[in-house]
């Protein structure tokens, strides 16, 4: 059997040396509602991009960077509570089919009046599923990867860029 070569360009780690880095990862709205996990130990590696849920569930956390940013960038999701039984959901990240616990709106604060939302995986593994998903299918990752990459980007392009009128 051939092995591949991957020439998968689009991947960036990085490291968060401490508690203060990885706060200043966010914006300052976004400092205010943070809640480190417990237990994280500095410092740490992280491959693509770091998540976590608060202990109330209200909040999930992305630290996520490119090749080309200088620093990692970070954003606070306010899960939006889901009304009614529950429903099934595509994730417009990573295409992963779910039910309404699993795949739901999040949002994201652009200032005190405006909100984005996302429907999207609400523990943000869509890394996981998609590389899960390509094992079973016998497929290459990368494209998909690539593709999610993109729409996080575009995440933070959306909130650096917004000015409110």
């Amino acid at each position: 059997m051939q092995s591949q070569v991957s020439n998968f360009q689009v991947e960036s780690s990085f490291s968060i040396s401490s508690a203060e880095e990885l706060t200043q990862c966010f914006r300052l709205r976004d400092q205010k509602k943070l809640v480190l996990p417990d237990g994280l130990k500095f410092p740490f590696n992280v491959r693509s991009y770091f998540t976590w849920k608060e202990s109330s569930g209200v909040y999930t956390y992305l630290v996520f960077k490119m090749p080309n940013w200088d620093m990692p960038k970070g954003v606070a999701f306010k899960r939006t509570p889901s009304t009614g039984e529950p429903v099934g959901g595509l994730c417009s990240w990573c295409h992963a089919y779910g039910t309404s616990e699993d795949i739901g709106f999040l949002s994201v604060a652009m200032s005190a009046n405006v909100s984005s939302s996302y429907l999207i995986c609400h523990d943000l593994r869509c890394i996981e599923k998609i590389e899960e998903n390509a094992m079973l299918a016998g497929k290459n990752p990368e494209k998909n990867i690539a593709d999610l990459y993109h729409k996080m980007s575009k995440l933070f392009e959306n909130i650096s860029n917004y000015k409110a009128e």
